[in-house]
């Protein structure tokens, strides 16, 4: 008899096995929050093309030349026959394929969330040079790092490496735009002057939220999440996992320490089955 339970590819990590990158983190809160059954298969990077071609998922990303650059996660649902490789995709198919639990996106709030999952993707990548090695299956991490090196377009991650004075000047970058997205947390509508002024909106200026938003609360809307605030976590996740331990110290703390009240307030969706 085949079974039932729904698998989550996911990428290969050094032991003990992990989620790491904030796609495969992104489906596994969506999983978790929906009380879906599944199982993980770890996936090295180096099979991950292989495995999609098996399974007639076509790439979803590009490398510089134009080729096809393949991801991870992916998801198998042997209760419908359904594979699907992008991760907003994934929401979306668990959302209306499983409605009689909690709901990932609120009514009519779709497109909304894919235009907020841009602009945090675009958030986090900029700053990516932050963070550090990433806890790689050490069996395969040379040509993992190397397929890496292929989608930046260089001949090594070496090239990639920030100076100190260029870490710092990426951290603070990050600190001004997780200030403008905290924002949002406190329907305070996003205003910012991050244009024309490197650190962003002063914070002297404020904006009035509306009553009872005074206090930002760790979920954007309600009294618990939904997948707009699983992206967010998901990227928190793999700078948790990849950061130096000062620099994610210096992340939790910003915003008088709002950042480490979302990464904790989304503990009880990190199980990784």
């Amino acid at each position: 008899m085949i079974s039932e339970t729904l698998i989550l590819y996911d990428i290969a990590s050094a032991p003990p096995s992990r989620t790491f990158a904030p796609n495969p983190w992104k489906t596994r809160f969506a999983l978790n929050f929906l009380g879906i059954p599944y199982r993980t298969q770890w996936v090295d990077m180096p099979d991950i093309s292989a495995l999609r071609t098996k399974l007639q998922v076509p790439a979803n990303r590009t490398l510089p030349d134009g080729t096809p650059f393949h991801t991870l996660p992916v998801v198998q649902d042997p209760r419908t026959g359904v594979v699907i490789g992008d991760s907003f995709e994934i929401a979306c198919y668990l959302d209306h394929t499983y409605p009689n639990g909690p709901r990932l996106f609120r009514p009519l709030t779709t497109g909304l969330t894919a235009a907020f999952n841009a602009q945090v993707d675009s958030i986090f990548t900029k700053a990516a040079g932050v963070c550090g090695p990433l806890p790689l299956n050490p069996a395969t991490a040379e040509a993992s790092y190397t397929m890496f090196a292929q989608r930046f377009g260089v001949m090594s991650l070496a090239e990639l490496q920030p100076s100190r004075e260029q870490h710092e000047a990426m951290m603070t970058g990050l600190g001004a735009a997780l200030g403008e997205l905290a924002k949002a947390y406190r329907h305070t509508g996003g205003t910012t002057d991050h244009v024309w002024r490197a650190g962003g909106s002063d914070p002297a200026q404020s904006q009035r939220p509306p009553e009872g938003r005074e206090e930002a609360g760790v979920f954007l809307d309600g009294d618990g999440p939904a997948y707009a605030d699983f992206i967010v976590g998901a990227w928190l996740r793999m700078f948790f996992e990849s950061m130096r331990p000062e620099d994610w110290q210096r992340l939790r703390s910003w915003q008088g320490g709002f950042w480490g009240k979302v990464f904790d307030a989304l503990e009880p969706w990190t199980e990784i089955k």
